[in-house]
């Protein structure tokens, strides 16, 4: 599925041209999506005549980005198929990693977290840099596959495996998150309120303060949320979550008249 802005755009429109374009659905089509293991959306499949897949693009791409990573991989480059030759011949912890991601962007997750486990284990003190994004990533990973209590162990050792990380923050979060995913909601704000105080520079505390309310609708304490995205707005006023919070707020003052009525 092509982003509307990027589909629209002139440069775009010359270069698909030629090809035989499909709009899918996935959501609808799941047959479409189980046989190209759409993880996402949005998602870019590029087969040749036969339905083989080349490559995706997996997440939105700008117009420029677009057509660049396209043309890359109509000239057979920075594919899955190129990775894994080139990481044959000449292995790296970023080959291992760039694998990893193709694998994830296709539902393949044994196959990815094989690559990420390579990096992990090949260097454990995270010298060469890709070790720390490699366990998260196993982490992230498990978390989406449901795996909980494999993911929270892995965001849990996370901290004492690579104390100096600057991802720290990332898999505290995500900790926290996992617990929310499933529906351990006073886990999830327990964790979600100490976030500030244990990374107090972090990028992702308004997040962390928005969770906490969003855990509280979804335990059912509307009036507990409703005060705090009421003092979100009041601490936060040029958030660009500042919109989304006027939602909720008025989805629980103003609730849709099914859940009124009866």
């Amino acid at each position: 599925m092509l982003d509307t802005v990027t589909y629209r755009n002139e440069d775009v429109l010359k270069m698909v041209a030629g090809f035989s374009s499909v709009h899918v659905d996935a959501e609808k089509d799941t047959l479409t999506a189980q046989k190209y293991g759409v993880a996402g959306f949005p998602t870019v499949v590029l087969t040749r005549p036969d339905g083989t897949e080349i490559d995706r693009i997996y997440g939105y791409a700008e117009p420029v980005e677009f057509m660049k990573i396209i043309n890359e991989y109509l000239a057979g480059k920075n594919t899955l198929d190129d990775y894994l030759t080139r990481s044959k011949a000449t292995p790296t912890m970023e080959l291992y990693y760039l694998i990893a991601d193709k694998y994830v962007g296709r539902k393949k997750f044994d196959e990815a977290g094989d690559y990420l486990g390579r990096i992990i284990s090949g260097d454990p003190q995270n010298k060469i840099g890709y070790s720390d994004s490699a366990m998260f990533s196993l982490g992230d990973m498990k978390s989406r596959a449901k795996e909980y209590e494999v993911a929270m162990k892995i965001f849990s050792e996370f901290g004492s495996a690579f104390p100096e990380s600057d991802m720290a923050d990332d898999a505290y979060f995500a900790l926290a998150r996992t617990l929310r995913r499933q529906d351990k909601f006073d886990e999830a704000i327990a964790e979600f309120k100490k976030f500030p105080t244990v990374f107090p520079e972090s990028d992702m505390i308004e997040d962390a303060e928005i969770y906490v309310a969003y855990c509280n609708v979804k335990k059912g304490d509307n009036v507990v949320a409703l005060k705090l995205y009421k003092k979100f707005l009041t601490d936060h006023p040029e958030s660009s979550e500042v919109g989304w919070i006027n939602e909720q707020i008025d989805k629980i003052v103003n609730p849709p008249k099914e859940e009124t009525e009866g």
